[in-house]
């Protein structure tokens, strides 16, 4: 086997920024692709080394092509770095819908994303990664090698912006490479926990359609897509393009059967009916009046509050309905490849065009308020009669309407020449991305709100009770039982046209940019004993650009139970870099061959932010003591500059969940080393007012990333990976939520935390806490939380991944293969403060993160005929609610890909996902809708696909 052997494991694609060596033809191009392509698809699955040997004498002849992880091309797919790879083959046998559900399911994912399966915040519509644990924003997701715009709208009140994966059209996707270490050394920012390198379909021939349709076994969730991709030449152009028009229908909340009901809770007090309409005594606290009554002409059943024994009643219904599990949408997506060959030099050109509707099922939406009712509003000191609260939720065919909704409309061009100019290929590329974002809901006005129910505008802030709005009325503004009858009967018949003078449409409007210039020059500078000294040059020069604007009534807290954020910034960012693949011995030497790989860069940033320059660097070692191992070890630094919004985000506020944990530990009694668990059930509530705003000082987040591991070729059909990891981040800018605040705040007024240990309640970071929360009224409740960014945190995770891929060719039965994928996290060591012990937060109860996760695909390919099977295994997981400390054990689901070619045009195939029919793991703890914890574990079921597919 000659030198190359290892790396001939791969399919061998060229990709967007690919040039010809020196002296080609770039007439040659199409043919040299064809090859390449065609020994690709021969060596299914896409890392397997099946059939190497036969291949061989092709491999040792293909264009060197550039790799993720590294600007210099080559021929070999395996290298210093770690690269994974999922192609448009591969998305079909293991039976994905879309490109994101593919890339969740890599091992190297063991974080968890929340978006469209919780409807309630801030990226409601998105879809994204998060390697390694680190958070989306640390994972750079690129475009044929190039940055693309982020998701306009941020992931919170102060936090990042992510790369929303939804905007990808699976039909344009060739393959998807994905470097899992950190490679800030020759991506710069963002590089730290991985890249993902999305690249598109070229050198098409001929024109395929497609129709796809999709549904869900229990309802809900049917799709429908379209897809034309085509492929022509005229004279030295080349051009493929494509459109893909897809349709989901929504899943609501009331669509399974597991959590279709209250009467699904594992808890017997959580079994009635959802409060849908309440009135309440607020004098001496929270006692429940009667209304049952009101219940029946509503088609609402009265009940009673948990385990309460008294006779009185509120409204009861099921409103599950409202939800949505996964957001129904349409999408609309274009793409464009085209190259124009000018002798030794070739123009290029790359565009993605796509149009999103989309609509998010969320909670449905009430209307809450406290008033005191004084006998005399004239008066100059009137008496108070009584207190109340009353509380309505309101249906879809009485309110406007509780869904937000989502137009996203995003575009990438990228343009450039590229050639060889004497030995050395170089490649000047510009690229231009721009995303508009554009979110809307309907809420109520709260001042108009109020006056609508008691007939005059008014509030009063300074009354004694926390927590809620109070407004002073007067009794003549009441019915005989002291309820809501100013212009409307608040707890009877309604209709949305009772609402049209206090709506309020609020508006998230977005728009984010990203522009870059890119020279890029490579080759081979001179031979060395070994080999050729290769290296690439890169210089960037970059200006990105955000700004989110939510309307300023919104913002101001004037809509009842909406909030929102502002913010807007712009940034320059230049770069220089270095690479060089150095040959330190040939093959035939007798200590086998060994390489090293160096490269350094240097990052400026011309904005507000104290990042000013970073500098970063990477080294590696790869050795081949024979033509079947691959020994390889790296360090690479890295760095991350803040997010704009981050920086640049306007004072803003929200309201947002958490526990009043000093509360529960005092008025509960409990002692030093009990469980705080139990605090959420009635400590806990969802109208904490939270300020937070940006800050421009933050510096740039710190980190290196270390891999040490091995390629082996067992035979002709089988090869293996093993590849230790270590990725750390230093000052990493975080925002601890108002729940963490309302912890910390706690353990250092307390002198103890939640685990028993002592607090310094002098320490900088308890008078920290303890000024972010503000207390008051009748009962010293909680009022509001500050949360604010820092840039003193610390992040490591060590891990392991592993590989395994064989094939097993037959003369008469096909060809039989398997892959295995697996990843183990063997720590994760987290720091909040400089002052803070670091903690192994692993197995902690609220880590979310799965400590392996796993997947095999198994396939059979025979005659005209193919059969798949993906396995998808997520490890143990920590029961987040449980009074003690207790692991979900490891989920699995199976996919199934059936494929027949009746014809060298018409092709059918069948995916069911989740073939038995998995559902997420449910506990006595999970007391609330949706009953188990579905950010994690995938509430669908099964689900189906047919596709049918025509080559014209």
């Amino acid at each position: 086997m000659k030198k190359g052997a290892l790396g001939a494991s791969a399919r061998r694609h060229q990709t967007a920024n690919q040039t010809p060596r020196s002296g080609g033809s770039m007439r040659g191009l199409p043919q040299r692709c064809t090859i390449a392509t065609a020994i690709g698809l021969a060596l299914l699955p896409g890392l397997s080394l099946a059939q190497q040997a036969a291949n061989e004498a092709g491999a040792r002849t293909l264009d060197k092509v550039e790799v993720t992880g590294s600007r210099i091309k080559r021929t070999e797919i395996e290298g210093i770095d770690p690269v994974q790879m999922i192609t448009a083959e591969d998305l079909e046998h293991q039976g994905f819908a879309n490109v994101y559900d593919a890339l969740s399911n890599i091992t190297a994912n063991t974080g968890v994303f929340v978006g469209e399966e919780n409807t309630n915040n801030f990226n409601a519509n998105a879809q994204a990664l998060n390697l390694r644990g680190f958070g989306p924003g640390y994972t750079l997701v690129l475009l044929n090698g190039r940055r693309i715009p982020m998701l306009p709208k941020p992931a919170g009140t102060v936090s990042g912006n992510v790369t929303n994966l939804a905007m990808i059209p699976t039909s344009a996707v060739d393959r998807v490479e994905i470097l899992t270490s950190g490679a800030s050394a020759i991506y710069g920012s963002d590089a730290v926990a991985g890249v993902v390198n999305v690249i598109l379909k070229d050198k098409v021939e001929g024109t395929t359609l497609s129709y796809r349709h999709g549904d869900t076994v229990h309802g809900g969730g049917r799709s429908e897509r379209v897809s034309v991709t085509t492929g022509f030449e005229f004279g030295d152009t080349q051009v493929t393009a494509g459109l893909e028009w897809d349709r989901r229908w929504p899943i609501q909340g009331n669509q399974r059967r597991w959590f279709a009901s209250p009467d699904r809770s594992p808890d017997p007090d959580y079994r009635d009916p959802t409060q849908v309409m309440s009135f309440w005594d607020r004098e001496s606290g929270w006692d429940l009046l009667d209304i049952s009554g009101r219940c029946d002409p509503l088609g609402y059943v009265p009940a009673k509050p948990g385990s309460a024994t008294g006779p009185e009643r509120y409204c009861g219904d099921n409103d599950f309905d409202s939800y949505t599990v996964r957001n129904g949408r349409k999408r609309l997506f274009g793409f464009l490849n085209a190259t124009h060959a000018l002798g030794e030099h070739e123009l290029y050109a790359t565009a993605l065009s796509t149009r999103s509707r989309a609509d998010a099922g969320m909670y449905r939406y009430g209307y809450a308020v406290d008033y005191e009712v004084v006998d005399d509003m004239q008066a100059a000191q009137p008496n108070a009669v009584a207190w109340r609260h009353a509380y309505r939720t309101f249906r879809n065919n009485e309110f406007p309407g509780s869904n937000q909704k989502f137009k996203e409309n995003n575009d990438v061009i990228i343009a450039g020449i590229r050639g060889a100019v004497g030995r050395f290929d170089y490649s000047l590329n510009y690229n231009y991305g721009r995303y508009r974002y554009r979110d809307t809901v309907e809420r109520f006005n709260d001042k108009a709100m109020m006056g609508l129910l008691f007939g005059e505008e008014g509030r009063d802030w300074s009354l004694p009770w926390a927590g809620s709005r109070w407004v002073r009325v007067g009794a003549g503004s009441l019915d005989a039982n002291l309820m809501p009858n100013g212009n409307i009967d608040f707890f009877g018949q309604l209709s949305p046209e009772v609402f049209r003078d206090v709506m309020h449409t609020s508006v998230g409007d977005g728009r984010s940019t990203s522009q870059s210039f890119t020279a890029d020059l490579s080759g081979n500078l001179f031979d060395l004993p070994a080999g050729p000294l290769a290296f690439a040059a890169v210089a960037e020069a970059t200006r990105d650009s955000y700004r989110f604007i939510t309307d300023q009534p919104t913002v101001d807290g004037d809509i009842y139970g909406w909030s929102g954020i502002r913010g807007s910034g712009k940034r320059n960012h230049y770069a220089v870099g270095t690479e060089f693949s150095v040959p330190l011995l040939a093959a035939g030497s007798g200590f086998g061959q060994w390489d090293a790989k160096l490269a350094a860069r240097y990052d400026h940033y011309d904005d507000a932010s104290d990042v000013g320059g970073a500098f970063t660097w990477q080294a590696g070692l790869s050795w081949r003591p024979s033509d079947w191992l691959l020994l390889r070890a790296s360090h690479a630094t890295s760095f991350r500059a803040p997010d704009m919004h981050v920086m640049f985000a306007e004072r803003s506020s929200a309201y947002t969940s958490g526990v009043d944990y000093l509360s529960c530990v005092q008025q509960e009694g409990l002692q030093r080393g009990q469980s705080w668990q139990g605090c959420g059930d009635d400590y806990g509530t969802g109208s904490i007012r939270q300020y937070s705003e940006g800050d421009p000082g933050l510096h740039e987040e710190k980190g290196s990333s270390d891999t040490l591991g091995m390629v082996a070729q067992i035979g002709q059909n089988h090869s293996f990976t093993l590849d230790w990891y270590r990725i750390k981040l230093e000052e990493q800018v975080g925002l601890i939520g108002a729940d963490a605040v309302l912890r910390y705040a706690a353990e250092c007024a307390l002198g103890f935390d939640a685990q028993g240990l002592d607090v310094d309640p002098n320490s900088p970071k308890c008078q920290t806490m303890l000024a972010r929360v503000q207390r008051g009224g009748r009962n010293d409740s909680v009022l509001s939380v500050i949360t604010s960014p820092f840039n003193t945190g610390m992040y490591q995770q060590n891990g392991i991944d592993a590989s395994w891929s064989s094939t097993l060719p037959t003369d008469h039965w096909g060809r039989f293969s398997a892959r295995i994928s697996y990843t183990h996290i063997l720590k994760t060591l987290s720091r909040y403060l400089p002052e803070d012990a670091v903690e192994n937060i692993r197995d902690r109860q609220w880590n979310s993160e799965f400590r392996t996760r796993s997947n095999m695909t198994l396939g059979w390919d025979y005659k005209r005929f193919s059969s798949y099977l993906h396995f998808n295994r997520l490890g143990s997981s920590p029961v987040r609610w449980a009074d003690s400390y207790e692991r979900f054990r490891p989920w699995m689901t199976v996919n199934l890909s059936l494929a027949y070619r009746a014809t060298e045009q018409l092709s059918f195939n069948l995916a069911v996902v989740n073939l038995f029919d998995k559902t997420p793991y449910r506990h006595a703890s999970e007391k609330w809708w949706p009953y188990a914890d579905i950010t994690k574990y995938n509430p669908v079921g099964t689900e189906y696909f047919m596709t049918v597919e025509y080559k014209l």
